[in-house]
């Protein structure tokens, strides 16, 4: 992908796991009521545009890192191409997630007040929906909408 494709792409998934996983996050942190839809629509755009920045200038940053050191013995092309790709999926989705959901419980004041164990459990439960949420949603519908760009 070049650098074009690769914005493009990032853009989509921001705004594909910021509207699904903050809309479900917000609700399950607050219950279906029309209080928790008003504050997802107040905070929807402010969360994606983060999301993308903290993207871009962030978590790509560490992910090059990691695939560079993990990388780095390696000689054959297609095996570095496939290993990256596998560091790419995973690193990312841990560090959206577990920041994201971080950047959510700070912004809705319920970081100061849970214990360890609950963190623990909502990063768990995020990450599990975000696994979820994007191998079955999110990602292909960014796929279809890169092809439609490289056509």
């Amino acid at each position: 992908m070049n650098r074009k494709q690769r914005l493009f792409f990032t853009a989509e998934m921001c705004l594909g796991m910021g509207t699904i996983m903050g809309l479900t996050g917000n609700l399950m942190a607050t219950g279906f009521t029309s209080n928790a839809l008003t504050s997802f629509w107040i905070w929807w755009g402010p969360t994606v545009l983060f999301a993308f920045i903290y993207n871009v200038c962030i978590a790509s940053k560490i992910t090059n890192f990691l695939i560079t050191h993990a990388t780095k013995s390696m000689i054959s092309q297609v095996k570095i191409e496939r290993r990256s790709a596998r560091i790419r999926s995973c690193s990312m989705i841990i560090v959206m997630c577990l920041s994201m959901s971080s950047f959510g419980m700070l912004i809705g004041g319920g970081i100061s007040h849970i214990s360890m164990g609950s963190l623990l459990t909502v990063w768990a439960r995020s990450l599990f929906l975000a696994y979820l949420i994007r191998g079955i949603v999110v990602k292909p519908l960014a796929e279809k909408g890169l092809q439609l760009l490289k056509v």
